[in-house]
């Protein structure tokens, strides 16, 4: 029996004592900052069954990437030019990084900005700054775009997603096996 419970017993008129449950020594069961404490282990084991999975990148595809120019944030969107999307999570990015390879980069720049413009050689390394594979400098594509106020700008890359068969791994894998 808690100190509480006998304070109330003690009172005169009480009818505590009678509802009072009786303290048999057992461990658990009892209350937690008011609320049951099996309730709390429910919610609790209930918090760790929803919790979402986090979802990569599947092979094969391909995905447009934008990265913003004032967070650098990297986000995932559905065509050239779109500046709304699903920003990557570090999963997504783990994927792009791992079986990804940058086929074209593309930079926007506004009228009023053209003198900001990074040069053909700073657009074409950027991909690697994000960890993203590129082909030699003469496969892949490079557009640069004089934007109007309002529209999107930054800089953009689709990414080809290559299977496990096309990884440069693989390939060393199956030459040592061979030898």
């Amino acid at each position: 029996m808690s100190i509480f419970d006998r304070l109330k017993s003690n009172l005169p008129g009480s009818e505590a004592a009678a509802a009072a449950p009786a303290d048999d020594g057992k461990v658990g069961g009892g209350r937690f900052m008011g609320k049951d404490e099996s309730q709390a282990m429910r919610r609790a084991e209930r918090a760790v069954q929803e919790k979402p999975v986090e979802q990569g990148l599947q092979a094969p595809g391909e995905v447009w990437i934008f990265v913003c120019p004032n967070t650098q944030r990297v986000i995932k969107v559905e065509a050239l030019g779109q500046a709304q999307g699903e920003v990557l999570t570090a999963r997504m990015m783990a994927d792009l990084q791992r079986i990804g390879i940058c086929e074209e980069v593309s930079y926007h720049a506004g009228y009023d900005q053209y003198w900001k413009m990074p040069s053909q050689e700073a657009i074409l390394r950027m991909p690697t700054l994000h960890g993203v594979e590129v082909p030699a400098l003469n496969r892949i594509q490079l557009s640069t775009k004089l934007v109007k106020p309002g529209e999107p700008r930054g800089f953009w890359m689709r990414v080809r997603l290559r299977t496990d068969a096309e990884l440069p791994q693989a390939a060393s894998a199956d030459d040592s096996r061979v030898g």
